[in-house]
């Protein structure tokens, strides 16, 4: 049997050529720069509508303020306690007592006496010789008794008492009463007798 006929037609001989290859070459170099217009342009008009985008966004967030709560009601308030003004007591002149004058009398002129006397011992004066204790004799006591006492109007005289010792109490004792017996011309005021103080010295002296 006969083979069937195809019909055989020649293909052209697709070889690589530099012409084919700077063609390739610049339609890939147009198509990368259409798609990098496209994709510049988008991105510039992204960034452009962006903040208008976050700032919507952002102003929609924003929280809106309360209003503020109403004021406190007025509360009337008392008055501040005010203190009275001191009371200034201001004192016056106090009215002048009036002056009383008195007439008094004048006093009385110091009586003057024409006539004093002093008191005299009468006797031998101021003796105790027969007085002088026998102790104190045996002991040779010695010394002076200064005696104090009153001559009455009568002479007599009273109040014997002992103003200077003479160191022995013996001594001083029998000088007191010796002086018991005394006399003596009281003291005379103007003729009239009157009652004085005096004092007399007693020796006690052995022989």
């Amino acid at each position: 049997m006969e083979q069937p006929f195809h019909s055989m037609r020649s293909v052209p001989n697709k070889a690589i050529t530099p012409q084919r290859v700077v063609g390739m070459v610049a339609a890939v170099a147009l198509q990368a720069g259409f798609v990098y217009a496209i994709v510049s342009g988008l991105a510039a008009t992204l960034i452009q509508k962006l903040p208008e985008e976050l700032k919507v966004a952002v102003e929609q967030e924003k929280i809106i303020p309360k209003p503020p709560p109403p004021p406190p009601p007025q509360v009337d308030l008392p008055p501040p306690p005010v203190a009275p003004p001191p009371v200034i007591n201001i004192q016056s002149d106090a009215p002048a007592s009036p002056i009383t004058v008195v007439n008094h009398p004048p006093p009385p002129a110091p009586v003057v006496h024409t006539a004093v006397t002093t008191p005299v011992s009468i006797g031998r004066a101021h003796t105790c010789m027969d007085k002088y204790p026998e102790v104190s004799v045996r002991l040779n006591e010695e010394g002076t008794t200064t005696l104090s006492f009153k001559v009455m109007p009568d002479g007599s005289v009273s109040n014997v008492s002992v103003a200077k010792s003479s160191g022995s109490d013996r001594l001083d004792n029998a000088a007191v009463s010796c002086a018991g017996r005394w006399r003596y011309k009281p003291q005379m005021v103007d003729g009239t007798a009157v009652e004085t103080g005096w004092q007399a010295n007693v020796q006690w002296k052995l022989h």
